[in-house]
């Protein structure tokens, strides 16, 4: 394998992690990282041992220097950015949500396809070894027939306002950052659902802070989620089945135990051992796809991610959630006036 060159886009708390964690990869070297100020890439690349800092984006983007670009910045420059990385022929993995909407994300997919470049969004819990611990036993048939999902992921974050999770400019909001996980979760197991229940709050700010989603599939399985800016949980997860359960420790996205319990009573816990958050195993994951000349990874693939964004649009529509230029919520009511113009009955 060619020792494939990381370079990072943007030095807050995610990339941080995603850098701390680059030492555990097996494969890879981290060799850029980039920031609007010369001082966060400075500080950014001496803290992680990078060779190159960069004081802008596009320094990195159009550098010889890297193969890969990982993008850990708010949602609302995932678009871009991407963009720009695939025109360039960089390879991308981008920090999730993918895009704000499946409609920017499907632009991106064609023109990845187009330059010949691997992307994927950095969906890292997809590669946690509890999560592939738990799709093994269930595909194994070690908790019978699966009927139901229960996921949360809630945090009390800053209720600043500004901050990047209640700026709508910035992409902000409840579902998009942490109901993504949980939507994930229900999706891996079940596929994209058949339908959509939710409850949300909406702040001040016009963007989501809490939610409880139903997800329903039509053979009869159903997802119980929640998400939340504003409240405390244990985040716990249960893949419940005709025969047993399957438990993930608090914080299941990043856990590293996981507890079959079987109808009879009988448990088997699993303890991974590993460093670190786990950002380790989505980076071993796009270095192989890299290698081996894929566009994008057969275990999140650019479906998988359509999936998710198709959900999120659907209930943001719902709950009446938009990011600047988006399609406002006329779309229906346009869409009658636009019938009606072919057939010559439009009014001026």
């Amino acid at each position: 394998m060619n020792e494939v060159r990381w370079g990072i886009i943007g030095t807050g708390s995610i990339a941080q992690a995603f850098a701390a964690d680059f030492n555990y990869a097996q494969t890879g070297v981290l060799r850029a990282v980039a920031s609007r100020s010369k001082e966060a890439a400075d500080d950014f690349a001496e803290r992680f041992d990078i060779e190159l800092a960069m004081m802008d984006y596009f320094s990195l983007i159009n550098s010889h220097e890297v193969d890969v670009i990982y993008i850990g910045v708010p949602n609302s420059l995932h678009f871009e950015l991407s963009k720009a990385c695939i025109m360039a022929g960089k390879h991308v993995l981008c920090e999730k949500p993918f895009t704000l909407n499946a409609i920017q994300a499907e632009e991106l997919f064609e023109l990845a396809k187009k330059h010949n470049v691997f992307v994927m969004e950095a969906m890292w819990t997809r590669f946690n070894p509890a999560v592939e611990q738990a799709l093994e036993w269930v595909e194994e048939g070690e908790i019978g027939v699966l009927q139901s999902i229960q996921a949360s992921f809630c945090f009390n974050g800053s209720q600043d306002p500004s901050e990047r999770l209640l700026n709508n400019e910035l992409g902000g909001g409840a579902l998009l950052d942490v109901g993504i996980y949980p939507i994930f979760l229900a999706q891996l197991f079940l596929g994209k659902p058949d339908f959509i229940q939710n409850q949300a709050l909406v702040g001040d700010t016009d963007v989501d802070v809490f939610e409880q989603l139903l997800l329903g599939w039509d053979e009869g399985q159903l997802a119980a989620l929640e998400s939340s800016i504003i409240s405390q949980q244990p985040n716990r997860a249960v893949l419940s089945g005709s025969a047993g359960y399957i438990e993930f420790g608090q914080n299941w996205y990043q856990s590293k135990n996981l507890t079959l319990v079987k109808e009879d009573g009988a448990e088997h816990a699993i303890e991974f051992d590993v460093p670190g958050t786990g950002y380790q195993f989505e980076i071993e994951e796009v270095n192989r796809c890299i290698d081996e000349g894929l566009l994008q990874s057969p275990n999140h693939s650019w479906q998988d991610t359509l999936n998710l964004l198709a959900t999120m649009d659907e209930i943001r529509q719902d709950i009446g959630v938009f990011y600047p230029g988006e399609p406002e919520p006329c779309e229906h009511d346009c869409d009658i006036e636009h019938h009606h113009h072919e057939h010559g009955h439009h009014k001026h």
